[in-house]
């Protein structure tokens, strides 16, 4: 557009500055002319005066010198002729300069040659004026304002070049964002700057742009809208195309029976089912009355049907009828229940009924089934919990009204969960029907005996007369369950532990009396298993004791009470820590620091005990992990107990435990376990420690000399450190037993292969006694107490092994503690 303007500009333009140019030129010629004129007419009027008084007493030189002079006064003159009666004169100017103007100037303007003549009486005065000067100042003008002109047309041109480029560039950047909109790029906007044209052109852009954005969105909006209502749409004809199919075969082959009739009761459609149900086939059925397909055994039963099937005829709501016995046309019967419903026009007019029945036989049977089994245990046949309820209050209150006693005795078979864990659920599920097997032969017509859940249960012992009784009849049965079970072929151990609650009229209830049996069998268990226990109220307050203490230990757990002290062992040959003891204590907030030995027992026989258990794992874990840093080749040793130790998924929980802590390698952990834990089941502890090893990590036999020490548990258990007990190694120097039991054990650990450590080391002389022996790794109070972790570091900068020990590490080893007759210690020199 700018570009298509330069013409009609520069016509404006060119116009424009002939017209001002012409009225310029005509007034500054205008201008130059009268004064030109005005001169020479000055000029003449001069001369005039002049040569007048001259030519009275003509005077050549004296007029020949105006006339000279005449050039001077006026640079207009080209020439000035007298012709007076003297003579002729002249004046002419030689020497003209160089016009300033071109050649064509003249042309443009209207000044032109003057000549005047003047008559002076008898002379005449002859002047002619060329027009030089006033052209020079005519062109000085016009060119002066040629060249501002020109500076001005040259500005304008630029300015108006500016504005082309600028706007080119806008049209240029319109034009991209443009086209990037019309590709999708919906993003897309201008920078608003530059000219104020750019700026509302980017503005109208940018607010285009956004509207167009938000119809686009909405249009793509209403797009997936329709794209996802018209697939539902195709997905909702192709469901119910395939619902239509569905149908089809449904009427087809329904389970349930359908007999449809018209208006008089006469059979229009009968399907598969009904066909069998009756016994009748579609092609007879068809056109007879419902009721001689359709026949119930019973008068009332039929009388109900026609009744209400002429009451759906007129109208009337459907009818659900059940447990209605159906003969058939063989005459077998079958228990049913059918609803029947009118069939209406679309007006709502009815124009027929339909008859659903099904067979409901194997229901009612299995309703019966699900009744017994609400009352028994399905796999033992016994009864169960909620029917055990029902016949123990009746026990109680007969036994109250009758004053005899009643004794309840709650079963429970002993090491179950092993078993079942170890051998398999097959064999627990055969263990527990041969048991309530053993139970039901007992209890027989006058007894009764019932599964509470899992491995336990209640036998109830009524119309007993004294306690004698109870102990024959509970002695014959702890022999039969005590008598091997035959799973598979193969004979499997198990005992059973009792508990006795014995009801002898007092006020309490059957609840009262089962928690009272279950304290029993509590006591049964913890006191060997395989016997029966007798409630004693007194005991029952100490359970009570027992169970809030471990209540105490359970709530200090969780309450974190619960810290790690450590005690560092030591080989004393090479005066080097090898590692620490994690050793359990709990901050109680009133009783100060309390030892393991003061609550743990209260635990060992609960699950508190294997959260105990993970808990110092861990805690020992993890202070291991920053003590790497100063040490890394320390061992640190956790104790593990029974209960925990035998759990099933002890080994996973402890990959667990070690993968929280990937920088401490599995080697750097040592378990610690009592021999007496493995005697129960060697093989599965055997097992177990296997498994550990095959991770990495060691262990060793605690207190090892204090239990049975049999030689060949000690060949069954994979152990890689036996620990000697300290009381053996408290009392070596003055007692010649501990003595040779120390040195025994030593030589034992030697002859297996294993490592061995001394506890209880209080002195360095029984450091030295035992590096002599051969036992150079010790833990005790001679080297440390135990000690917080932040206090290990300190302690370990400031140790210092004993100089009898450096000593002792050099003298030869005692090879026999028989040279004193006396029983004495004191020929075994130290150093």
């Amino acid at each position: 557009m700018y570009s298509r303007l330069f013409l009609p500009i520069f016509v404006i333009i060119a116009v424009v500055v002939v017209v001002r140019y012409h009225l310029m030129l005509e007034s500054e010629t205008s201008y130059a002319q009268a004064r030109y004129k005005s001169d020479a007419a000055e000029l003449g009027a001069h001369l005039r005066k002049t040569l007048q008084p001259a030519l009275s007493t003509p005077d050549r030189g004296s007029l020949d010198a105006t006339l000279s002079s005449a050039l001077l006064l006026n640079a207009d003159l080209a020439a000035a002729r007298l012709d007076y009666a003297g003579g002729h004169l002249e004046a002419l100017r030689t020497a003209h300069a160089e016009p300033t103007y071109p050649a064509w100037f003249p042309r443009f303007s209207a000044i032109t040659p003057a000549n005047y003549n003047i008559n002076l009486g008898a002379a005449t005065l002859a002047l002619s004026f060329e027009p030089t000067r006033p052209l020079e100042q005519v062109w000085r003008a016009v060119h002066r304002q040629a060249i501002i002109t020109l500076a001005n047309i040259t500005i304008i041109y630029t300015l108006l070049g500016i504005i082309i480029f600028v706007n080119k560039r806008m049209l240029r950047r319109l034009t991209e964002a443009t086209n990037r909109f019309q590709n999708g790029d919906h993003d897309v906007r201008l920078p608003v700057s530059g000219t104020l044209e750019a700026r509302m052109l980017a503005s109208t852009f940018n607010n285009m742009a956004q509207r167009v954005q938000a119809l686009v969105y909405k249009l793509q909006q209403s797009q997936n809208d329709l794209s996802a209502q018209l697939t539902r749409t195709l997905l909702a004809q192709q469901q119910l195309q395939v619902e239509k199919d569905r149908i089809e075969v449904t009427l087809t082959s329904i389970g349930d029976a359908v007999i449809t009739t018209d208006m008089t009761g006469r059979i229009e459609t009968i399907n598969e089912a009904a066909q069998q149900l009756t016994g009748w086939a579609e092609s007879r059925a068809r056109g007879m009355e419902l009721h001689q397909v359709f026949v119930l055994a019973n008068n009332f039963g039929q009388h109900s049907l026609l009744k209400a099937m002429k009451a759906i005829y007129a109208g009337g709501e459907v009818v659900k009828v059940g447990n209605q016995s159906l003969r058939n046309r063989m005459g077998q019967t079958c228990t049913v229940e059918y609803t029947a419903n009118a069939i209406r026009t679309a007006r709502g007019e009815v124009q027929g009924s339909v008859l659903v029945f099904r067979d409901v036989t194997e229901r009612r049977q299995l309703m019966q089934q699900i009744s017994w089994q609400s009352n028994h245990d399905i796999l033992t046949g016994l009864p169960n919990r909620s029917a055990l309820a029902q016949r123990f209050e009746q026990e109680v209150e007969r036994a109250r009204e009758h004053n005899y006693l009643l004794a309840v005795c709650l079963f429970d078979l002993d090491h179950f969960q092993h078993v079942n864990q170890s051998l398999g659920q097959a064999v627990g599920d055969e263990v527990l029907k041969q048991a309530a097997s053993r139970l039901h032969d007992f209890a027989g017509q006058r007894h009764y005996v019932a599964r509470l859940g899992g491995d336990e249960f209640v036998l109830l012992l009524p119309e007993l007369d004294d306690r004698a009784a109870i102990d024959y009849a509970m002695s014959k049965l702890m022999t039969a369950l005590a008598r091997d079970y035959i799973c598979e072929g193969k004979a499997v151990s198990m005992s059973a532990s009792a508990g006795i609650a014995v009801y002898t009229g007092s006020d309490i209830s059957a609840d009262s009396l089962l928690r009272h049996a279950d304290q029993a069998l509590y006591q049964a268990k913890i006191t060997g298993r395989n016997r029966y226990h007798f409630f004693d109220a007194d005991l029952d307050e100490q359970v009570r004791t027992h169970h809030n203490r471990r209540t105490e230990v359970w709530n200090a757990v969780r309450a974190n009470e619960l810290v790690l002290y450590y005690q560092p062992k030591l080989d004393m040959r090479k005066g080097r820590i090898i590692g620490m003891e994690a050793l359990l204590r709990w901050e109680h907030p009133l009783r100060g620091t309390i030892s393991p030995g003061d609550f743990l027992p209260i635990v060992e026989h609960s699950d508190v005990i294997v959260d105990i258990g993970e808990w110092v794992l861990r805690e020992a874990l993890r202070q291991l992990q920053s003590w790497r840093a100063f040490d890394p080749a320390w061992v640190i040793s956790v104790n593990i107990a029974a209960r925990h130790f035998q759990r099933h998924d002890f080994v996973e929980r402890l990959k667990t435990i070690l993968g929280e802590f990937p920088d401490v390698p599995p080697h750097m952990l040592e378990l610690e376990i009592l021999e007496s834990s493995a005697l129960s089941d060697i093989a599965h502890v055997r097992s177990i420690m296997l498994d550990c090893q095959a991770l990495g990590i060691s262990f060793a036999l605690d207190d090892f000399g204090t239990g049975y020490s049999s030689m060949s548990y000690l060949k069954r258990l994979p152990a890689d450190m036996l620990k000697i007990d300290q009381s053996f190694v408290r009392n070596m120097l003055v007692d010649r037993d501990d003595l040779h039991l120390v040195s025994a054990v030593i030589g034992l650990a030697r002859s297996f292969g294993l490592g061995v450590i001394a506890e209880g080391v209080e002195t360095i002389e029984h450091g030295a006694m035992l590096m002599r022996l051969g036992c150079d790794l010790a833990q005790g109070y001679g080297i440390a107490r135990p000690m917080p972790a932040d206090d290990v570091l300190s302690w370990v900068a400031s140790f210092d092994t004993a100089a009898v020990w450096q000593a002792a590490a050099v003298l030869p080893p005692i090879v026999s503690l028989h040279g004193d007759p006396a029983g004495g210690t004191s020929q075994l020199a130290l150093i």
